[in-house]
């Protein structure tokens, strides 16, 4: 492929949002206790014998599989509970169901209990019309309608148009389009960390070059404001979110360019990504 053929497919490879996940958070920072080691822990060793979906909507093979398990957070930094006792009342011991206004999950109380480790994304979405609404009245989302409640989801554009439009719609309680605006900005994110990841594959086979270097500058500063966006997100200004991005494909094209390719047609560049995702 020539390199004029190889900057189009560089645009065009931007503008596919359906084959990769949003740069995704960092695992879940486990609490001080989560995070020491334990000879057995009694609430694995106990659910895993057990098949049942909880009421809570999940199962130990439900948390076995997620970030959550993967970082060492285990059953009692949400659910409450001792997981060093071997008795079951004992183990259980303030453990209350979610449909309790008193539970750490408790749909209104989510954020919180979700924000002892996700600060940054829960500070976020605390100055977000969402989380007005969900102390308000109760009828605004939290981090389970996005992420469920193992955190194994990340919304594509196409379900998030369906979720949000469950209340961004006519006749809804939330202004209309905002569910097709958020799924367009979405898209874009996702197109932007696919470039990130064909440019960054480029400066890794250059290292130790000059140019390597100077790309690999860039790369990590797209890298810094791609993570930003993310985390942004979750106060939904679609426009913050758009500004990082903006900074991000600022960066990702300048290294682009200076691993020796030519400039990508901007005009198409912009219209693929950027004039794609605007209202």
């Amino acid at each position: 492929m020539n390199v004029g053929r190889a900057s189009l497919a560089l645009a065009a490879l931007a503008a596919v949002a359906g084959a990769a996940v949003v740069r995704a958070q960092s695992p879940a920072r486990a609490p001080a206790a989560a995070r020491r080691a334990r000879v057995v822990d009694q609430c694995v060793s106990c659910h895993a014998r057990l098949s049942y979906t909880t009421g809570a909507g999940h199962g130990f093979a439900a948390w076995k599989g997620s970030p959550h398990a993967a970082a060492g957070v285990g059953c009692e930094a949400c659910h409450g509970g001792d997981p060093r006792a071997t008795d079951p009342q004992q183990a259980h011991v303030g453990v209350v169901p979610s449909s309790d206004p008193g539970s750490q999950l408790y749909f209104t109380r989510i954020p919180d209990t979700c924000g002892r480790c996700h600060a940054a994304e829960a500070g976020y979405f605390r100055t977000s019309l969402h989380y007005a609404r969900l102390r308000s009245d109760g009828r605004g989302p939290n981090c389970v309608t996005c992420h469920g409640s193992m955190a194994t989801s990340v919304l594509t554009p196409e379900r998030m148009l369906g979720t949000c439009s469950a209340c961004h719609t006519a006749g809804g309680v939330a202004p209309v389009g905002k569910a097709r605006e958020a799924a367009r900005v979405l898209a874009l994110a996702r197109a932007e960390n696919i470039l990130f990841d064909v440019v960054k594959a480029g400066v890794t086979a250059r290292a130790g070059s000059g140019a390597g270097a100077r790309a690999r500058v860039m790369v990590d500063e797209a890298d810094r404001h791609l993570k930003a966006a993310a985390e942004v997100w979750h106060s939904f200004r679609l426009d913050s979110v758009m500004a990082r991005l903006d900074d991000a494909r600022v960066n990702l094209v300048g290294a682009w360019v200076a691993l020796g390719h030519p400039a990508p047609y901007e005009s198409q560049l912009s219209r693929q990504m950027g004039g794609a995702a605007r209202p």
